[in-house]
């Protein structure tokens, strides 16, 4: 019985489990704070409105950067009352490096695929597997068997964008 009662305490309130201390320049634990709480509140309400787009007709990305935009603020006050600025900069920068990246990256990809779709490659291609009769299954594995074979080459992003393309010339409206 004993075991079962601190088998409790430690699963359902981990302040119990390990003792933390604050030393200048490392992050704060903000799991278990009132701001850990109300950023994964944000988050769930963020997540509900991206749900619901259809029904709302709200568009994704308002929720979404609105939530994290005060995610980011309130992590930011909560550094800056504790004196921890660099460590909140730092972490700040790195996620904006890592978002521009992940943006450039799209943009180039989107742009090949336009680039590809504007010189009719993708009509071309659709003639071709209309004219030999494939249906969805065998579209299915040409699709996957060129994807296997594209990837070393481009992207693992690029080329699901690229497939997917390919899907949707042929398969059309159906």
């Amino acid at each position: 019985m004993n075991r079962i009662w601190v088998g409790f305490c430690l699963l359902f309130i981990p302040q119990l489990a390990f003792a933390t201390t604050i030393t200048p320049g490392s992050p704060l634990p903000l799991t278990h704070s009132t701001i850990g709480y109300a950023s994964l509140i944000l988050f769930c309400i963020a997540y509900a409105l991206v749900m619901l787009e259809e029904y709302l007709h709200l568009r994704k990305s308002k929720p979404v950067l609105l939530a994290a935009g005060l995610i980011w603020a309130m992590i930011g006050y909560v550094y800056q009352q504790h004196d921890n600025v660099e460590i909140a900069r730092a972490a700040l920068e790195h996620n904006l490096l890592e978002y521009a990246e992940l943006l450039l990256f799209l943009l180039v990809a989107m742009t090949y695929i336009s680039a590809m779709e504007e010189r009719r490659l993708f009509d071309a291609l659709q003639a071709w597997m209309v004219g030999k009769g494939f249906n969805f299954k065998t579209l299915f594995w040409l699709t996957g068997i060129l994807a296997f074979f594209i990837s070393p080459i481009a992207d693992n992003l690029t080329t699901a964008l690229l497939m997917c393309a390919v899907v949707l010339k042929v398969g059309g409206n159906n």
